[in-house]
């Protein structure tokens, strides 16, 4: 009996002694679950953490964003709120165009213009690939210089048309590389309805200016062809667009149909279509400071996919130049160097049209177009080749096109 008791004794202090242990196991356990996960919560919203996050889509399923959602919703499309910036300025400064031009320049358009060349001649993949564009690039200012003497009024035009079609264009990359994430190759026939939509939409009301001699860059009215200056070319290019634009909600609606609609992509054509009919609402000297502000919003946009890019070719390991790995670092401060470098290009750039202004006996107007053209259009020109790289933007299109 004495055995028996003392065997049960021996047991129930083991079971004990088993439970305890195994709670404390259970305890610890869940205590170093939930420490990374703490970890993660604070993260969550500091900068760094905002570009090394995977967007949706990083993994096996292709996502609808770019980055992510509030990534996306705040610089591609939401962005779209600067357009109204050179119009509120150009009301509270009292008219002053010059001021908005300078101020937009210096603070956003010129930033924007120098970071392209970290992506191209600061790249020297992108020199050796595309060596022919390079060298004929660096041969752009010449022919400025050139315009500016014996044809400003021409060179006014020619920088008018090309800046149209290079916003456009940077609005049909990021379209197509929305189409491109979603469903890897996307058919072309949806493709070209998209980019007639985009690269008509601003032209209605545009064409209507130019046939009524109401389309000036400053004090330069642009030249048009007098045997242009008719209605039906009015009647012509709208008519394309209402054209175009049928088939593209045709198109959306059978995409929800079939339940395929890419609503980022829509949300961003919709903007554009909207924006691009507000701003050639416009006349007179109103019309230039709304084009400031289409710029304005491409100029944001673009500084913002230049800095994602970037990333996304550190993380892959394709940048070769020595200074844009650290410029493309996570983190705020890193993001500040890179748009601090560019600003502090931009204010270079604004002291060499005061040297030319003052020792070339140009007007201001003459120095400020020839050293900002001669910058702006070789940007231009490789802006052309950057918005046919989807891979940079939507690596995940490309692996799966070399997959199949």
């Amino acid at each position: 009996m004495g055995k028996r008791l003392c065997f049960q004794g021996e047991f129930a202090k083991l079971v004990s002694e088993l439970a305890l242990g195994d709670l404390f196991l259970c305890v610890q356990r869940r205590q170093e679950l939930s420490q990374p996960c703490a970890k993660e919560v604070l993260g969550m919203n500091t900068p760094a953490a905002a570009l090394s996050r995977k967007a949706p889509g990083d993994g096996k399923e292709p996502g609808l964003w770019l980055h992510s959602k509030q990534w996306d919703l705040l610089y591609i499309t939401g962005s779209s709120v600067l357009v109204v910036l050179p119009l509120l300025l150009y009301a509270v400064v009292g008219h002053s165009a010059l001021f908005v031009n300078l101020f937009i320049a210096g603070v956003i358009g010129g930033p924007h213009m120098y970071a392209t060349f970290f992506r191209t001649l600061l790249d020297p993949s992108f020199r050796q690939r595309h060596r022919l564009l390079v060298i004929g690039s660096l041969g752009i200012p010449v022919l400025v210089v050139a315009g500016a003497v014996w044809a400003f009024q021409l060179l006014m035009t020619l920088f008018f048309f090309w800046a149209s079609i290079h916003v456009l264009h940077q609005i049909a990359y990021i379209l197509e590389c929305y189409e491109r994430k979603q469903h890897g190759h996307p058919q072309r026939w949806s493709l070209v309805i998209d980019y007639a939509v985009v690269f008509s939409s601003l032209y209605p009301f545009a064409s209507y200016r130019f046939i009524h001699d109401d389309f000036y860059i400053g004090k330069t009215l642009l030249l048009y062809p007098d045997m242009l200056k008719t209605p039906i070319v009015c009647y012509t290019v709208s008519g394309f667009f209402a054209f175009a634009f049928l088939l593209f909600i045709g198109k959306t609606i059978r995409e929800i149909q079939q339940g395929a609609v890419h609503y980022p992509k829509i949300l961003l054509m919709v903007t554009t279509i909207g924006l691009a009919f507000f701003i050639t609402s416009h006349s007179g000297n109103r019309l230039e400071i709304a084009f400031q502000g289409f710029n304005t919003w491409h100029s944001f946009q673009y500084l913002a996919l230049t800095w994602y890019i970037n990333t996304l070719r550190k993380q892959r390991g394709t940048i070769e130049a020595r200074g844009i790995p650290w410029l493309s670092n996570l983190g705020a401060s890193r993001l500040s160097c890179f748009y601090g470098l560019n600003v502090a290009c931009t204010l270079g750039a604004l002291l060499l049209i005061g040297v030319v202004f003052r020792f070339s006996g140009f007007t201001f107007e003459h120095s400020y177009y020839i050293v900002v053209l001669s910058f702006l259009l070789i940007h231009y020109c490789h802006d052309h080749v950057l918005f046919t790289q989807f891979g940079d933007l939507a690596p995940q299109a490309e692996e799966a096109g070399e997959r199949h």
